[in-house]
């Protein structure tokens, strides 16, 4: 019984809203990369969100990256790394959690 709830417990920290905006920034024409082409540029920035995904505590978009950086084609997935699973374990009692925002394109 402990190890259902245990199990229960950890489930719950990562079946929150996660939003995270795809955009680019204003004026700027940017392509989508498929899964297959390459890229050139990658960068994972790390959302972090209170109340299990509810309220984004940092920069959940695209657009900055995208414009520092200049890029032109673009691809963004998001994940949960195992990092994030080991944080989100500690600080998911104080309803805070992480998940990483992969970017990758060419200028």
């Amino acid at each position: 019984m402990r190890k259902i709830v245990a199990l229960a417990l950890i489930a719950s920290l990562y079946a929150g809203c996660f939003t995270m905006k795809y955009v680019a920034p204003v004026g700027t024409e940017v392509s989508t990369l498929s899964e297959l082409q390459p890229a050139s540029f990658e960068k994972q920035v790390k959302v972090w969100y209170a109340l299990w995904g509810l309220v984004p505590i940092t920069d959940n978009s695209s657009d900055a990256i995208i414009s520092r950086y200049k890029l032109k084609e673009v691809r963004v997935t998001t994940k949960f790394t195992f990092l994030d699973f080991v944080i989100g374990a500690f600080t998911g009692v104080a309803t805070i959690v992480p998940k990483t925002m992969v970017i990758e394109g060419n200028p």
